[in-house]
């Protein structure tokens, strides 16, 4: 894959993340949801958990507060409450 998603994940007091990346996992209340190039669009609340993506060989995680996930375009747009961590 090319990295053709372009992550990006903030919060009310600015932007936190931005990246691209190959496939996104958000966390919902529901269980993880997964989010690859081609996804069609949507709109979907996000629980407090982590974020993994994948970019190429790496991979990578955003612990996360509650908030909401748009995906249009092979972009996914989180905002929520809190960024926890990053690595």
């Amino acid at each position: 894959m090319a990295c053709d998603i372009q992550l990006s994940v903030s919060t009310a007091y600015g932007e936190g993340f931005s990246r691209n990346v190959d496939c996104v996992n958000l966390p919902t209340a529901f269980g993880s949801l997964g989010i690859l190039r081609g996804h069609s669009d949507m709109l979907c609340a996000v629980s407090p958990g982590v974020i993994r993506f994948t970019a190429g060989e790496e991979q990578g995680w955003i612990a996360v507060g509650e908030g909401v996930a748009t995906v249009a375009k092979n972009q996914v747009i989180v905002l929520v409450s809190e960024i926890r961590s990053m690595e």
